[in-house]
């Protein structure tokens, strides 16, 4: 799982450039794949779930601390990575309208 925009120095409101920086990492993620496979013995497969939305965060665990988010969000996108198709990228609604205005 990855996140982004979780603080104040990272979260842009106005450009959501932070949206942007976590679909170009999804499709690095993906092309990095596909280079592993071509030079390898392997066949990996990647399925990526992208939404966007708020979230709880914080630390869990007094004797091995976590940092970690809850909440629809990421449920959502937990369930778009788990019935996804191998090798894809899919996004929701919302998300696709912004990445589209920014031209992806």
């Amino acid at each position: 799982m990855a996140a982004s925009g979780l603080n104040a120095s990272t979260y842009d409101r106005e450009g959501r450039s932070h949206i942007a920086a976590l679909a170009d990492y999804a499709m690095d993620l993906m092309e990095q794949m596909k280079y592993i496979n071509e030079h390898s013995f392997n066949n990996f497969q990647m399925k990526i779930g992208l939404n966007m939305g708020p979230v709880v965060a914080g630390v869990i665990g007094a004797r091995k601390p976590q940092y970690d988010i809850w909440g629809n969000t990421v449920n959502v996108s937990s369930r778009m990575d788990s019935t996804g198709v191998p090798d894809r990228i899919q996004v929701t609604t919302d998300l696709y309208q912004v990445l589209s205005a920014k031209g992806y």
